[in-house]
Protein backbone atom coordinates (compact mmCIF):
# COMPACT_ATOMS: atom_id res chain seq x y z
CA UNK A 1 0.00 0.00 0.00
CA UNK A 2 1.31 3.44 -0.91
CA UNK A 3 2.33 5.45 2.13
CA UNK A 4 0.90 8.93 2.69
CA UNK A 5 4.28 10.24 3.75
CA UNK A 6 7.15 10.75 1.38
CA UNK A 7 9.39 7.68 1.24
CA UNK A 8 10.91 6.25 4.42
CA UNK A 9 14.23 5.21 2.84
CA UNK A 10 17.47 6.62 4.22
CA UNK A 11 17.24 10.33 3.37
CA UNK A 12 19.27 13.49 3.93
CA UNK A 13 16.53 15.90 4.98
CA UNK A 14 12.76 16.04 5.43
CA UNK A 15 10.86 17.24 2.40
CA UNK A 16 9.73 20.86 2.27
CA UNK A 17 6.39 19.75 0.82
CA UNK A 18 5.33 18.25 4.14
CA UNK A 19 5.80 21.63 5.84
CA UNK A 20 4.39 23.93 3.18
CA UNK A 21 1.75 21.93 1.27
CA UNK A 22 -1.15 23.53 3.14
CA UNK A 23 0.26 27.05 2.88
CA UNK A 24 0.10 27.47 -0.90
CA UNK A 25 -2.32 26.73 -3.71
CA UNK A 26 0.29 27.21 -6.43
CA UNK A 27 0.71 23.83 -8.11
CA UNK A 28 4.17 24.70 -9.44
CA UNK A 29 5.37 25.27 -5.88
CA UNK A 30 3.71 22.08 -4.67
CA UNK A 31 5.12 19.97 -7.50
CA UNK A 32 8.60 21.46 -7.12
CA UNK A 33 8.74 20.73 -3.39
CA UNK A 34 7.72 17.13 -4.03
CA UNK A 35 10.12 16.55 -6.93
CA UNK A 36 12.86 18.27 -4.94
CA UNK A 37 12.68 15.34 -2.52
CA UNK A 38 14.71 13.32 -5.02
CA UNK A 39 17.69 15.42 -3.87
CA UNK A 40 17.13 14.06 -0.36
CA UNK A 41 16.59 10.43 -1.28
CA UNK A 42 19.77 8.38 -1.44
CA UNK A 43 20.22 5.60 -3.99
CA UNK A 44 19.76 2.84 -1.46
CA UNK A 45 21.69 0.13 -3.30
CA UNK A 46 25.01 1.88 -2.77
CA UNK A 47 24.45 1.94 0.99
CA UNK A 48 23.04 -1.54 1.46
CA UNK A 49 24.90 -3.61 -1.16
CA UNK A 50 28.13 -1.99 -2.31
CA UNK A 51 29.49 0.88 -0.23
CA UNK A 52 27.94 0.39 3.20
CA UNK A 53 26.38 2.86 5.58
CA UNK A 54 29.78 4.47 6.11
CA UNK A 55 28.94 6.32 2.92
CA UNK A 56 25.55 7.48 4.20
CA UNK A 57 26.45 11.14 3.79
CA UNK A 58 28.48 10.68 0.60
CA UNK A 59 26.39 8.50 -1.69
CA UNK A 60 24.49 9.96 -4.61
CA UNK A 61 20.84 10.96 -4.41
CA UNK A 62 18.18 9.84 -6.88
CA UNK A 63 18.26 13.38 -8.30
CA UNK A 64 22.03 13.09 -8.78
CA UNK A 65 21.47 9.89 -10.73
CA UNK A 66 18.71 11.36 -12.92
CA UNK A 67 20.82 14.41 -13.74
CA UNK A 68 23.76 12.14 -14.63
CA UNK A 69 21.61 10.05 -16.98
CA UNK A 70 20.37 13.23 -18.68
CA UNK A 71 23.91 14.58 -19.13
CA UNK A 72 25.12 11.20 -20.39
CA UNK A 73 22.28 11.14 -22.92
CA UNK A 74 23.32 14.51 -24.33
CA UNK A 75 26.98 13.48 -24.52
CA UNK A 76 26.41 10.12 -26.19
CA UNK A 77 23.82 11.39 -28.67
CA UNK A 78 26.00 14.29 -29.74
CA UNK A 79 29.32 12.41 -29.84
CA UNK A 80 28.01 9.44 -31.80
CA UNK A 81 25.44 11.46 -33.78
CA UNK A 82 22.61 9.15 -32.76
CA UNK A 83 19.17 9.83 -34.18
CA UNK A 84 17.22 10.25 -30.97
CA UNK A 85 15.08 13.19 -29.91
CA UNK A 86 17.44 14.87 -27.44
CA UNK A 87 14.74 16.88 -25.67
CA UNK A 88 12.65 13.77 -25.14
CA UNK A 89 15.66 11.82 -23.86
CA UNK A 90 16.46 14.55 -21.34
CA UNK A 91 12.86 14.63 -20.11
CA UNK A 92 12.72 10.84 -19.84
CA UNK A 93 15.98 10.88 -17.88
CA UNK A 94 14.71 13.43 -15.39
CA UNK A 95 11.23 11.93 -15.04
CA UNK A 96 11.91 8.19 -14.99
CA UNK A 97 12.51 8.03 -11.21
CA UNK A 98 9.75 10.36 -9.96
CA UNK A 99 7.73 7.42 -8.67
CA UNK A 100 10.37 6.97 -5.98
CA UNK A 101 9.30 10.22 -4.32
CA UNK A 102 6.50 8.31 -2.57
CA UNK A 103 7.23 4.66 -3.34
CA UNK A 104 10.88 4.81 -2.26
CA UNK A 105 14.01 3.42 -3.88
CA UNK A 106 13.72 -0.37 -3.99
CA UNK A 107 16.78 -2.60 -3.85
CA UNK A 108 16.94 -5.06 -6.74
CA UNK A 109 15.40 -8.35 -5.63
CA UNK A 110 13.59 -6.88 -2.62
CA UNK A 111 10.27 -6.69 -4.45
CA UNK A 112 8.83 -8.11 -7.66
CA UNK A 113 8.94 -6.01 -10.83
CA UNK A 114 5.15 -6.03 -11.03
CA UNK A 115 4.75 -4.81 -7.46
CA UNK A 116 7.44 -2.16 -7.96
CA UNK A 117 5.68 -0.90 -11.08
CA UNK A 118 2.33 -0.84 -9.29
CA UNK A 119 3.64 1.13 -6.31
CA UNK A 120 5.56 3.60 -8.44
CA UNK A 121 2.60 4.14 -10.78
CA UNK A 122 0.41 4.90 -7.77
CA UNK A 123 3.12 7.26 -6.56
CA UNK A 124 3.25 9.16 -9.85
CA UNK A 125 -0.52 9.48 -9.86
CA UNK A 126 -0.43 10.80 -6.30
CA UNK A 127 2.31 13.26 -7.23
CA UNK A 128 0.34 14.69 -10.15
CA UNK A 129 -3.21 14.49 -8.81
CA UNK A 130 -3.48 18.19 -7.92
CA UNK A 131 -1.39 19.59 -10.77
CA UNK A 132 -3.62 21.70 -13.00
CA UNK A 133 -1.18 22.96 -15.62
CA UNK A 134 -0.75 20.90 -18.78
CA UNK A 135 2.20 18.50 -18.59
CA UNK A 136 3.44 15.19 -19.97
CA UNK A 137 5.00 13.77 -16.80
CA UNK A 138 2.62 10.80 -16.56
CA UNK A 139 2.80 10.09 -20.28
CA UNK A 140 6.59 10.06 -20.29
CA UNK A 141 6.81 7.96 -17.13
CA UNK A 142 4.39 5.41 -18.66
CA UNK A 143 6.38 5.42 -21.89
CA UNK A 144 9.61 4.68 -20.04
CA UNK A 145 8.02 1.90 -17.99
CA UNK A 146 6.44 0.31 -21.08
CA UNK A 147 9.63 0.81 -23.13
CA UNK A 148 7.31 1.90 -25.93
CA UNK A 149 9.67 4.23 -27.82
CA UNK A 150 13.22 4.10 -29.09
CA UNK A 151 14.11 6.94 -26.72
CA UNK A 152 12.71 5.04 -23.73
CA UNK A 153 14.75 1.96 -24.65
CA UNK A 154 17.87 4.09 -25.06
CA UNK A 155 17.43 5.79 -21.67
CA UNK A 156 16.82 2.42 -20.02
CA UNK A 157 20.23 1.29 -21.25
CA UNK A 158 21.83 4.59 -20.26
CA UNK A 159 20.33 4.20 -16.78
CA UNK A 160 22.31 0.99 -16.33
CA UNK A 161 25.45 2.35 -17.97
CA UNK A 162 25.36 5.38 -15.66
CA UNK A 163 25.24 3.05 -12.66
CA UNK A 164 28.37 1.28 -13.86
CA UNK A 165 30.13 4.57 -14.45
CA UNK A 166 29.10 5.82 -11.01
CA UNK A 167 30.59 2.68 -9.49
CA UNK A 168 33.93 3.65 -11.01
CA UNK A 169 33.52 7.13 -9.52
CA UNK A 170 33.32 5.35 -6.14
CA UNK A 171 36.55 3.53 -6.99
CA UNK A 172 34.76 0.23 -7.49
CA UNK A 173 35.18 -2.31 -10.27
CA UNK A 174 32.40 -1.62 -12.79
CA UNK A 175 31.76 -5.35 -13.06
CA UNK A 176 30.14 -5.26 -9.63
CA UNK A 177 27.07 -3.76 -11.29
CA UNK A 178 24.49 -6.33 -12.36
CA UNK A 179 22.11 -6.01 -15.28
CA UNK A 180 24.46 -4.57 -17.89
CA UNK A 181 23.48 -7.37 -20.26
CA UNK A 182 20.52 -5.19 -21.29
CA UNK A 183 22.91 -2.98 -23.26
CA UNK A 184 22.45 -3.54 -26.99
CA UNK A 185 23.52 -0.19 -28.39
CA UNK A 186 27.07 -0.66 -29.80
CA UNK A 187 28.20 2.76 -28.55
CA UNK A 188 27.09 2.00 -25.02
CA UNK A 189 28.63 -1.47 -25.10
CA UNK A 190 31.95 0.06 -26.14
CA UNK A 191 31.81 2.59 -23.29
CA UNK A 192 30.95 -0.15 -20.80
CA UNK A 193 33.81 -2.34 -22.01
CA UNK A 194 36.27 0.51 -21.56
CA UNK A 195 35.15 1.46 -18.05
CA UNK A 196 35.23 -2.19 -17.01
CA UNK A 197 38.79 -2.40 -18.31
CA UNK A 198 40.04 0.78 -16.62
CA UNK A 199 38.39 -0.14 -13.30
CA UNK A 200 39.38 -3.82 -13.11
CA UNK A 201 42.02 -3.22 -10.43
CA UNK A 202 39.79 -1.03 -8.27
CA UNK A 203 38.89 -1.89 -4.70
CA UNK A 204 36.22 -4.43 -3.94
CA UNK A 205 33.06 -2.98 -2.31
CA UNK A 206 33.35 -2.14 1.37
CA UNK A 207 30.42 -4.43 2.14
CA UNK A 208 32.30 -7.39 0.65
CA UNK A 209 35.46 -6.66 2.63
CA UNK A 210 33.62 -7.39 5.85
CA UNK A 211 32.54 -10.89 4.82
Amino acid sequence: MLKDKISDNYIKNENAYIKYKNLTNNDVIKLFFQVNHLKNLYRQGWLTKLLGMEYADKAESVADHSWSVAMLAIMVIEKYKLEYNVEKCIKLSLIHEIGEIYAGDFIVGSISKDEKHKLEKQAVEKLLQDIEFENDFQELWDEYEAQSSEEAKFIKQLDKLECSMQAVCYNLDAKHIDGTEILTNPCLIDILSEIEEISKDNDIPLCDRKK
